[in-house]
Formats: C-alpha cells, sequence, structure tokens
C-alpha cells in the first residue's frame, strides 16, 4: 500500500514537475485512506486481499480527483489571479464534474453491495470500502484540496 501510494507520488510530481503541487496529493491521498480504515473497522470488516485492492483502486481515484482539482487551479494562477480566488474559481468550475464522477464510481458498485451468498459478502466488504474511499475523496477534493492550492501554490 506504502509502496503504490509512493509511485502515485512520483508519477504525479514528475507530471506536474512542483514540489509544492505534488505535497497536495500526497497529504490528501492517506487521509481517504486512513478514512477507510476507519470505516472499515467500524463495519467489522477484515484486512484481506479484496479490501487490501479496493484500497489499491481507492488511490486511483482520489489521485484522478486530485489532478482535476490541481490541474483546474494551476491553470488559474497561472492566468496571475491570486491563489485563493483560483482555488474558489477552480473549485466552482470542476466541483460539479468531480461530484458526478465519484456519484457515479459509487453508483457502479451498488450492484456488488446487493449481491448474495459468499462471494456477495466478500463483494460486500470491497465495494463498501472502494464506496467510502472515494466519497472521502470527494469531500476531501472539495475542501482540503483547494484550501491547500491556494496556500502551497503561490
Amino acid at each position: 500500500m506504502v509502496i503504490a501510494i509512493g509511485l502515485v507520488i512520483l508519477v504525479v510530481f514528475l507530471f506536474l514537475c512542483s514540489g509544492r503541487a505534488t505535497l497536495i496529493p500526497a497529504v490528501a491521498v492517506p487521509m481517504s485512506l486512513i478514512g477507510s480504515f476507519a470505516a472499515m473497522y467500524l463495519c467489522g470488516f477484515s484486512l484481506n486481499n479484496l479490501s487490501l485492492m479496493a484500497l489499491t483502486i481507492a488511490i486511483g481515484f482520489a489521485v484522478d480527483d486530485t489532478i482535476v482539482m490541481i490541474e483546474n487551479i494551476l491553470r488559474h494562477v497561472e492566468e496571475d489571479i491570486k491563489p485563493i480566488n483560483a482555488a474558489l474559481l477552480g473549485v466552482r468550475e470542476v466541483g460539479f464534474t468531480v461530484l458526478l464522477m465519484s456519484a457515479s464510481l459509487v453508483a457502479m458498485f451498488i450492484p456488488l453491495m446487493l449481491m448474495e451468498g459468499l462471494v456477495g459478502r466478500l463483494f460486500r466488504e470491497f465495494s463498501i470500502t472502494l464506496s467510502v474511499s472515494i466519497g472521502l475523496s470527494l469531500i476531501i477534493s472539495l475542501t482540503l484540496r483547494p484550501m491547500m492550492c491556494a496556500y502551497l501554490l503561490c
């Protein structure tokens, strides 16, 4: 899990070419995963191969939300808009898109949550873990990431 996060952060750094911009997903991605671990604990889920696979997939979804948000805010900062105004404008422009992406991903996992039997129990744990992580990533991408962009992209 740590290796996956490290590789993703390295790719983000190579893509953005900015240490400050890379710090944003480096903080936000682990926060959504820690929240997912808390939800797994509260639901009584175990840490097995399917839940680890769900958390690994969630890293990709969390970074996807982050890149969409950071790229839009960086575009406004490069147009000489103050970072705080660029963050507010960026959230206003792509916030609904990020919301719809996350909602469609969670909707995709609803049939897995409703499966019955032994396979259903396994996939229920997988889908709930992944859906919680996507939901937390959404909340973080609409609150924490723009705030961090406003203060770190100076």
